[in-house]
């Protein structure tokens, strides 16, 4: 049995370039690695896109941002916003992200505030996915030492029932960890 750690799960992100220390150092293109890591992607032609983020002009010449998955049919009430780092332009583009979207966008630094602004989950998916990739080929977590020791006091049991000194002495280890918490 290939017993899992922290330690483990952190070497493995770090051979992969996504260790917690990697990413916030930015060490590399971080906007590269979630767009790779969810199957998003964002793209400079204008169809068959799932998200446009876009600026427009105002007929008296305002500038205003469109964000929508239907261009051809915008809700000025819902989809149109007097700036372009809207909060919620930035939550649509990290839900495109996420959900492995293509995204249209005029500007390439709302992608870069999207992604930054959500480098903590990215994290945890990531480390997350890790885990789940190790505990496949074969790692498990640790039990908990008192079940730990349960175990042991069955196996005991069963196979020699002349071991009453040290199942006693498991039950003592048991119950003053059980004390300890």
């Amino acid at each position: 049995m290939k017993l899992l750690t922290n330690e483990i799960i952190e070497a493995e992100l770090e051979k992969r370039g996504y260790s917690q220390k990697q990413i916030e150092d930015g060490s590399s293109d971080l906007t590269e690695k979630v767009l790779n890591h969810y199957e998003a992607r964002v793209d400079d032609r204008w169809t068959d896109q799932d998200l446009y983020v876009y600026e427009e002009s105002t007929r008296d010449g305002y500038s205003v941002w469109i964000c929508t998955h239907n261009p051809n049919n915008v809700c000025i009430a819902e989809e149109v916003y007097h700036n372009e780092g809207n909060s919620d332009i930035i939550e649509a583009i990290q839900d495109a992200i996420r959900n492995g979207l293509s995204i249209y966008c005029d500007d390439e630094d709302l992608i870069d505030q999207a992604v930054e602004e959500m480098i903590y989950s990215f994290y945890d998916d990531v480390q997350a996915d890790v885990e789940l990739q190790l505990i496949e080929q074969g790692y498990t977590w640790p039990p908990k030492i008192p079940e730990l020791l349960k175990d042991c006091k069955k196996l005991l049991s069963k196979t020699v029932p002349d071991n009453l000194s040290i199942i006693n002495r498991i039950d003592i280890a048991i119950e003053q960890l059980n004390n300890a918490d």
